[in-house]
């Protein structure tokens, strides 16, 4: 297994964290945040890794916004769960 950049990686976890907390305007943060970080994590992790992290969670296609940001922060958590499982194997 190749080395991370376990700084970007912790911050990564950081945003998410933020993410989830947040109550207004999650999804157009969301969003925003989405592409950033895809980018951030193939720079620190590589492409594989980065096709993984990007196919986590549900991804069936919501019926109203209230499901949208169900599957979105189900989403978050599978990716950060992901993340945090990869710093403890380095």
């Amino acid at each position: 297994m190749s080395d991370i950049d376990r700084d970007v990686v912790q911050r990564i976890i950081n945003e998410i964290d933020e993410l989830l907390a947040m109550r207004q305007g999650f999804v157009d943060a969301y969003r925003d945040w989405r592409e950033k970080a895809l980018e951030e994590v193939r720079a620190a992790l590589g492409q594989e890794r980065a096709e993984e992290f990007d196919g986590l969670g549900p991804r069936q296609a919501p019926v109203n916004r209230q499901h949208r940001v169900h599957i979105y922060r189900q989403r978050l958590h599978a990716q950060r769960k992901y993340l945090s499982d990869l710093l403890e194997s380095q």
